[in-house]
């Protein structure tokens, strides 16, 4: 069991009770409550910022996350040795899982509510107009013309890698979905979703996966925000929805009925909903592997590519039908 250091702990105003070490967090219990003493690798300005962004949220009604506590010096972080913590309240939640129905939904629920409230939002240490977007109307187009080049540069190879023989025996039916997803939105349309961005200064968490929640009795937490900045909210949507849906057989049912469960709380607008679908559409994982591939120096010895193209083929025909679905009902 690891102690404390005097040194982090005499940063903060605690009578500390009982602590334990786990997963580079401290667990302390005082008399009167329990916090978590959290190391994080974020610059001070970010905590800062996030600071900043939880004490918005809680004005704007938005209670699901735990505040972070000063510092004897008023300073929302501490350091160590180097080291940056945060200090914040403990809940002692149950982790999510993709495949409950309930759990998803009050996960998709809790992102809507964090994003209606997450608006309207100054921060003193960065500045909406200022902070750079991701076009991604180019960015889809980019990764469509590097899977073309990539197959390009396969073709005349005399001796191809296993990956190489799987990506031109099965490119064809990603390579159609990028197709369907571009043609899903405009420059022009992701222009206005960008410019909304910094006009409502919105803000996304940027790292909605499973372990960014938690369940406490019937209700549902989010555990940090620590990556969270102005961006748009529709990605943080999109992000999440397909790992579900890689996790459930791209059910289009449960999509649907996901999508909904937002909407119910946060309307999205009809540019956001073009682009959600074309996220959606889009094959990102196979984008993605056929990206890093391109980039790599070495052909040998990449046997991770074929694990991962492999892992994509048990959910193809899953996706595909679930594509076509969403191009002609969402």
């Amino acid at each position: 069991m690891r102690a404390i250091p005097n040194d982090l702990i005499s940063q903060y105003e605690l009578n500390v009770r009982k602590c334990y070490y786990s997963r580079n967090n401290y667990f302390i219990d005082t008399d009167s409550a329990r916090y978590v003493l959290r190391k994080v690798n974020i610059t001070p300005e970010q905590i800062m910022f996030v600071n900043e962004a939880l004490v918005h949220l809680k004005n704007s009604g938005f209670s699901h996350v735990n505040s972070i506590h000063e510092t004897k010096k008023k300073l929302p972080y501490a350091i160590n040795r180097g080291q940056v913590y945060v200090l914040q309240d403990r809940q002692d939640g149950e982790d999510i899982e993709f495949n409950k129905e309930e759990d998803v939904a009050g996960m998709i629920r809790l992102l809507a509510q964090f994003h209606k409230s997450g608006v309207n939002f100054e921060s003193e240490h960065r500045k909406s107009e200022n902070v750079h977007l991701k076009d991604l109307y180019t960015h889809l187009k980019k990764r469509h013309r590097e899977t073309q080049i990539l197959k390009k540069k396969v073709v005349p190879l005399s001796q191809k890698t296993t990956f190489e023989i799987l990506f031109l025996k099965g490119y064809k039916p990603y390579e159609d979905l990028q197709k369907m997803a571009i043609e899903c939105i405009d420059g022009a349309s992701c222009d206005r979703v960008m410019g909304d961005v910094k006009i409502r200064k919105s803000l996304a968490h940027n790292d909605y996966k499973y372990h960014a929640v938690s369940r406490v009795g019937n209700s549902y937490n989010l555990i940090q925000i620590d990556q969270c900045t102005y961006n748009i909210q529709i990605l943080d949507l999109s992000s999440i929805l397909i790992k579900i849906m890689q996790k459930n057989k791209w059910d289009t049912k449960l999509l649907m009925r996901l999508i909904e469960e937002y909407e119910n709380v946060r309307k999205m607008s009809p540019e956001e909903k073009s682009l959600l679908k074309a996220m959606l559409i889009f094959p990102e994982k196979y984008s993605s592997l056929c990206n890093k591939y391109l980039q790599c120096k070495r052909r040998g010895n990449y046997s991770m590519y074929e694990v991962k193209w492999n892992n994509m083929l048990a959910y193809l025909e899953d996706q595909v039908s679930a594509a076509h679905f969403i191009k002609d009902n969402l």
